[in-house]
């Protein structure tokens, strides 16, 4: 990171912190962002309410997590002595997923809880035996789901539910009649949030943070475009994402020539509502967008659960200055209840500093505590601190929504 950019930030570090915890009253149950450093910016450029990262935490960490969940917990009324069901996505044959679970429910035993896992939807491909499956992790550790219909059966024997699926394709009815908390809100799943929003929020907080530390807010935070209503494959509604990206990547440029930056602009256009890396492409110019060949739209068209694509968001690209091992990295800081529990990098033999990491060939290191008190690592957690209230406002937003019927944010 830029030495003058930190030291503008961290010569403020109380009076920030400050600031941030009169936000923090309310925080999402459990959150991750993926945090991207250009040296000359850092920002957030996603944040995950449903995080599958645990199994990546440091295990120094794992104590840390558990108070912080347990916190979180109490803060809904769930406390230790009692039982929680973790509800799991469906992509049970990535093993590391698995694991992502196992270690989860060993830091909710940690807790004091007890703790049952279930799949949200029936998972396709697997035996059940008395309405339960067994499923062997990447670690050989064995990870035991109830059938969906056995666990709404037996859901009065718990004192809350833990969604780690990220409910792209909907919300099972089940989880939806459950008188109990559900935590994060099942509201907030990929079928009703939207980056665009997010991002929205992010920037109105940076704004003020910024304005404290006396930083453009552009350093802190990534230009971006929504994209609404089109179809990739139509010609006509691509011209529309180009023009989009077009303007975005004269603003980005405008931004490179005003602080004598000599990168090359480029975008990300992903989906609005998508996760997993997936319907993500990028684009150093605009006409890319009007050229992409058939299986480039097929990737763009479809997201997760094989979901239709109909927003997208254009996003500046921010490349990364962080190597593990000879390996172009990223963070990912993780936080419960507002409080950070550990980070790690996210590294890709086979991508460039320019790309999505979040793909083929990424691979993931834990951070030790020693690592998370350096300079970088300390305006990465203090960033993905904001992103949570910004996340936080997006569910009070979401859930205020279904009561009273007012438009979210554009």
């Amino acid at each position: 990171m830029n030495r003058l950019l930190a030291q503008k930030i961290l010569q403020h570090e109380s009076r920030i912190d400050e600031w941030l915890r009169a936000h923090e009253k309310k925080s999402p149950f459990y959150l991750s962002a993926d945090v991207r450093d250009a040296g000359f910016k850092v920002c957030p450029i996603d944040a995950n309410l449903y995080p599958a990262g645990f199994n990546n935490l440091h295990p120094e960490f794992h104590g840390v997590a558990a108070q912080s969940l347990r916190n979180a917990l109490a803060d809904n009324g769930v406390y230790p002595e009692s039982k929680l069901l973790v509800v799991s996505e469906e992509h049970t044959r990535n093993l590391f997923y698995l694991e992502n679970l196992h270690v989860l429910g060993h830091i909710f035993e940690m807790a004091g809880f007890a703790v049952e896992f279930a799949s949200q939807f029936v998972l396709p491909d697997v035996e059940y035996e008395n309405g339960l499956c067994r499923l062997v992790t990447a670690k050989n550790n064995t990870v035991v789901l109830l059938h969906p219909e056995l666990a709404a059966e037996r859901l009065e024997q718990f004192a809350a539910i833990i969604l780690n699926h990220d409910s792209s394709s909907g919300t099972a009815e089940w989880i939806q009649a459950a008188h109990k908390p559900v935590l994060p809100p099942w509201q907030a799943g990929w079928h009703s949030r939207s980056k665009a929003c997010h991002f929205v929020h992010y920037r109105n907080l940076v704004a003020e943070l910024a304005h404290i530390a006396g930083l453009d807010p552009w350093f802190l935070s990534a230009l971006d475009a929504p994209v609404r209503d089109v179809d990739i494959n139509l010609p006509k509604d691509r011209e529309r994402v180009a023009a989009a990206a077009e303007k975005l990547l004269a603003q980005i440029a405008e931004k490179y020539a005003e602080y004598g930056i000599r990168e090359k602009p480029y975008v990300f256009l992903k989906s609005d509502h998508g996760t997993y890396g997936m319907a993500m492409l990028t684009f150093e110019n605009a006409a890319g967008i009007l050229d992409i060949n058939r299986r480039e739209k097929n990737r763009l068209f479809r997201g997760k659960s094989s979901v239709v694509v109909r927003n997208y968001l254009l996003q500046e690209g921010v490349p990364t200055v962080f190597y593990d091992n000879g390996h172009p990295a990223e963070t990912v800081v993780m936080l419960a209840g507002g409080h950070f529990i550990g980070s790690f990098s996210r590294a890709n033999t086979q991508k460039s500093t320019r790309e999505s990491l979040n793909s083929t060939g990424m691979y993931f290191r834990p951070h030790a505590p020693a690592e998370t008190t350096h300079e970088a690592a300390r305006i990465a957690q203090l960033l993905a601190r904001i992103a949570a209230v910004a996340t936080q406002r997006e569910i009070d937003e979401l859930l205020a929504a279904r009561h009273t019927g007012k438009a979210l944010c554009p």
